[in-house]
């Protein structure tokens, strides 16, 4: 009886070693060599990060980035909400988690979290939309409620954020954004909302750089480009202005097909890549990424601890990766 038992409580001990190994087997993502900065930008779905932020610890664990851009976060959340979160990734890179909880947008906005330190910047404290802009989208609404809803939506202003963030002796202006989602056709109401909020984040961003010598600026996010990617012209800026023009961080999934980050399956419209990263030429772009364990090879996904549909319950949208050395 007693050798029994001896057995049974040394299996159970062997089991939980077993266990423990293999959850400690995971590996974070590898970097491209020479990589400085790596950043992540992910539509979370709003109040989807903390109700599955199981799932969401468990891939930033597996990205282990520097930089987090998290758009679609609700509005009535706080920064301490967010650190809660973050504080449980797995990864031995200092130092802690600094956030930053955006103020412009209707019903949700942006947040950053560096391991650096991070400013709001003033010019994107509140964005408001051009009086012109607000009456060509409330004219044609008869219906009240529609008028309503949509009056709510502007009053609340563009839907972006911007920081300033430094990371060891180099700085950096961070904007992200969230544009107007929909639309069916490229004269919508919807795609002409979005070239101009894609104007007045521009217009704000030149306004913060006017005032500040960074070394780098990036802007992430969705940037709902449903019908091609028009609405990141206007952030992006003159091809021929140097130093100033954005350009962007071309992304594939790990199987060098699909470059989707949206995945439209079971709706009507198709899987697009709707979100980006863009950067200035004080960034060097050594690789970027659509991550999703479901497009990885399964060895790959095994290391990383994930499975293949480990990302499906957290978001319609897959995260972008990019690692960049500065210049």
């Amino acid at each position: 009886m007693i050798v029994k038992r001896y057995w049974i409580r040394w299996s159970v001990c062997l089991c939980l070693m077993l266990l423990a190994s293999a959850a400690s087997a995971a590996r974070p993502l590898p970097r491209a060599p020479g990589t400085d900065l790596r950043v992540l930008v992910w539509n979370v779905s709003g109040e989807q990060f903390f109700e599955h932020q199981k799932g969401y610890i468990k891939a930033l664990s597996a990205v282990d980035a520097d930089l987090l851009i998290l758009d679609e976060m609700p509005v009535g959340r706080s920064t301490e909400d967010v650190r809660a979160v973050l504080t449980q990734i797995e990864s031995r890179r200092q130092p802690d988690w600094q956030i930053a909880y955006g103020s412009s947008g209707y019903n949700q906005t942006t947040v950053f979290a560096a391991r650096g330190h991070v400013q709001a910047l003033p010019e994107f404290a509140f964005l408001p939309y051009p009086q012109n802009a607000r009456e060509q989208v409330l004219a044609p609404l008869t219906n009240a409620d529609k008028q309503l809803r949509m009056k709510q939506k502007l009053d609340g202003g563009v839907a972006s954020f911007g920081v300033e963030a430094t990371f060891g002796k180099r700085r950096a202006l961070l904007v992200g954004v969230d544009l107007t989602c929909c639309g069916d056709s490229d004269d919508a109401w919807e795609e002409r909302l979005r070239l101009v909020e894609s104007t007045e984040v521009r217009a704000a961003l030149d306004r913060a750089w006017s005032q500040r010598q960074v070394h780098a600026v990036i802007v992430a996010g969705d940037f709902n480009a449903v019908r091609g990617r028009k609405p990141l012209l206007p952030v992006q800026g003159d091809p021929g202005s140097g130093d100033s023009y954005l350009r962007v961080a071309p992304a594939a999934h790990a199987n060098g097909i699909d470059d989707w980050t949206w995945d439209g399956r079971g709706t009507p419209f198709p899987s697009r890549p709707l979100d980006f990263i863009l950067h200035n030429e004080g960034l060097t772009l050594l690789h970027a990424l659509v991550f999703d364990p479901e497009t990885m090879a399964p060895r790959q996904r095994s290391r990383l601890g994930l499975r293949r549909d480990s990302l499906i319950p957290l978001s319609e949208h897959r995260p972008v990766i990019a690692d960049f050395s500065w210049r």
